[in-house]
């Protein structure tokens, strides 16, 4: 594999020159660039009636689509040619695979707010839904997002804001009904009559029906109730939608108790609605699921959906002609699914969880009418998201040395469409499954990657905090872009002589429920920093590391759980590197309490700041922050800037002008790094390899 390295090389060497900083070595740019630079996939998309797929690749900072016909030999369909930070999302195939769509440019967490421009362009692009035909043109469609087929292949509907525009693939679309709020999710019926759209109006959500036959007239609109409808999906015959509605819960409200969710029914010729089922207190009363995964119907009327009854979330199943009082559950208890799907002839039931390993993810499949599961996956694999293309199973899978590329699985034969190597000169380490006690005896899974044998001993250490919170760290790249980021970060900072431990700490996912929704978390109480402080006592335990010398890194939840770890401990991590973290934990007001009852809330958020306890702040701290962030306003980082000053608590601070939360920019994940790798060099005093 070539890696073309120059642009980043100098973009970063250029930034730190900037930034008064010693400049990188060329060896660590050019060696850190290159793992960044390696191939990485997301967005797998199939064609319904054929085995062909498509997908994002981003290789050396520049995205492209691909496409492959059955696990062949790929081949790319579009020609970008720079790294600027436009995003390619939204992927889909028409039915018979021979039209393509996707979204050009916006920012696919935030479609309906201002594009992003971390390229800084002096005219920014806009959010594009773009069209591929079968003769390899690529039109335009227009401004927009989330592109939809019918399923007979004659309509390609899209969204923007609260208009719905639809029109033939190929020509000027139409915008066919407007509707206050901001429409979030299209779903066509089986026969491509109508359209069920997801309307989100901030304190509730809608379902409302279009029909494609009498485009001029006024949308049906479900039973509206002042919760939050969602995850809407016709029956085969298209007579009949189910989807779920959800009550948001109060901060205070108690723990299992309540009835926060339901499965609905509507008829589409009568209008009558009805509820399937409730979910009952106790676990799993209040609706949660990754996202894409929703409800699924089958041939024989039974309605499949993810539920945490058990404490775990797993895809469970109701019959919908005679009520159930209990789900019957599918997938095994004691691991969580995170994608699933049934095969072309519904007999088997495909989906990918972490049976019998919590930090292993696989693709298994298994009888619907219940059974054994198999894997489907290889064993060195971390499999968490799949999709079908026609007959053909597709996953997106990861290594210890290979960032997330297509699988597909075909007439019992593994096709692997896209591969990588290793960048010369550079050897991974298998990352080690370790346990640790935390303060209050959980026990925390983290994943420790240790430097070369030749490097001297002991070793400066760095923890690493994901963010999220809901997010899981894997012993392999991870299949998400900012995570697979930042676990070659690991890596190459464990090839320059570090220890580094990932801690995955409660609040996060992949353990269940119990983990997930800890008693005390976040605003709550900052219960899982418990996890972080045991994971650098763990750390300084070690014969290996040098007690003085430990420091810790993360981004977003974990930039806050960084800021939290030096303001409390600035005796045990002397060091800092805090990607676009919060720091003020309080809220402006919280509906429904009592006056009593929201100041304590807000003594909570409070103690659970970083900036309460400034005043044991000692060690210094890297700031990196995108100034168009929309995840964490950039004034959480400005403020905690200002308070340092006051003190003379030293730090280093870099903004990206244009940049959003997850920088689109390859050149500056590696500007960032290399400040990172200079700063714990600098502060930790860490030693070159032999």
């Amino acid at each position: 594999m070539t890696i073309r390295l120059s642009l980043l090389a100098a973009s970063a060497l250029l930034a730190i020159g900037c930034s008064g900083a010693n400049a990188a070595s060329t060896q660590d740019t050019t060696q850190l660039g290159a793992l960044l630079a390696m191939p990485y996939a997301n967005g797998l998309t199939g064609a319904a009636k054929t085995a062909r797929l498509a997908w994002v690749e981003r290789r050396d900072g520049i995205r492209n689509i691909l496409i492959s016909d059955g696990g062949a030999a790929p081949r790319k369909v579009t020609a970008y040619m720079q790294d600027d930070g436009t995003d390619l999302w939204g992927l889909a195939l028409s039915p018979d695979g021979r039209t393509l769509t996707f979204v050009e440019g916006g920012d696919a967490e935030y479609p309906n707010d201002h594009a992003p421009n971390a390229g800084n362009a002096a005219v920014p692009g806009k959010e594009t839904v773009r069209v591929i035909l079968p003769n390899g043109r690529t039109v335009t469609a227009g401004e927009g997002h989330s592109p939809v087929f019918s399923p007979d292949g004659r309509l390609l509907a899209f969204m923007r804001g609260g208009a719905l525009l639809v029109g033939q693939p190929g020509q000027t679309p139409h915008v066919v009904m407007t509707t206050p709020g901001e429409i979030t999710a299209l779903h066509w019926s089986p026969d491509s009559s109508s359209l069920a759209l997801e309307i989100d109006r901030g304190s509730h959500s809608l379902i409302a029906l279009w029909d494609a036959r009498n485009s001029s007239a006024a949308p049906v609109f479900l039973p509206a109730a002042l919760g939050h409808d969602q995850e809407a999906t016709f029956s085969p015959d298209g007579r009949s939608i189910a989807f779920v509605r959800a009550y948001q819960p109060l901060l205070t409200a108690e723990r299992d108790k309540g009835h926060f969710w339901s499965v609905q029914v509507y008829d589409t010729a009568s209008g009558a609605e009805h509820t399937l089922w409730t979910a009952p207190e106790g676990p799993g009363n209040r609706f949660w699921a990754p996202e894409g995964m929703g409800l699924t119907w089958t041939r024989n009327g039974q309605l499949l959906f993810p539920w945490e009854g058990s404490g775990w979330l797993r895809l469970c199943v109701l019959p919908v002609a005679t009520p159930a009082t209990t789900p019957r559950c599918l997938t095994p208890d004691g691991a969580e699914i995170a994608s699933y799907r049934l095969s072309a002839d519904e007999t088997r039931l495909l989906y990918t969880a972490n049976i019998g390993d919590p930090d292993h993810w696989r693709a298994w499949s298994q009888p619907l009418d219940n059974g054994q599961p198999v894997a489907l996956s290889d064993p060195n694999e971390q499999v968490m998201d799949l999709t079908m293309a026609g007959p053909a199973l597709a996953m997106m899978a990861t290594g210890k040395d290979l960032p997330a590329h297509p699988v597909v699985l075909q007439n019992n034969t593994r096709y692997l469409p896209v591969t990588a190597t290793v960048p010369d000169g550079f050897t991974f380490t298998a990352p080690q499954i370790v346990h640790i006690r935390s303060d209050d005896g959980r026990d925390i899974h983290g994943q420790l990657f240790l430097p070369p044998a030749e490097t001297a001993s002991p070793h400066p250490a760095l923890v690493f905090v994901h963010g999220g919170p809901h997010r899981q760290m894997l012993p392999a790249f991870n299949p998400m872009g900012y995570y697979s980021n930042a676990y070659a970060m690991n890596q190459f900072l464990a090839s320059r002589g570090y220890v580094v431990l990932a801690v995955n700490y409660r609040s996060g996912t992949g353990y269940g429920l119990a983990f997930r929704t800890a008693p005390g978390i976040g605003r709550a109480g900052a219960s899982e920093y418990k996890d972080v402080h045991a994971a650098g006592l763990f750390l300084r335990s070690r014969s290996d590391v040098a007690p003085g010398r430990i420091g810790i890194w993360g981004g977003s939840w974990g930039g806050y759980l960084t800021a939290l770890a030096l303001a409390r401990n600035s005796d045990l991590f002397v060091a800092g590197a805090d990607f676009h973290g919060v720091h003020d934990m309080t809220e402006p007001d919280h509906s429904g309490l009592s006056p009593e009852e929201k100041q304590r809330e807000k003594n909570s958020e409070w103690r659970s700041s970083p900036i309460a306890d400034i005043a044991h702040w000692r060690s210094p701290v890297l700031l990196i922050h995108g100034d168009d962030d929309f995840n964490v306003e950039f004034e959480q980082s400005v403020l905690l800037a200002r308070m340092l000053v006051e003190r003379n608590i030293p730090f280093e601070d870099h903004v990206f002008p244009g940049e959003r939360h997850a920088f689109l920019r390859t050149q500056d994940w590696l500007n960032a790094y290399l400040w990172t790798l200079h700063f714990f060099d600098t502060k930790l005093q860490a030693q070159q390899p032999r």
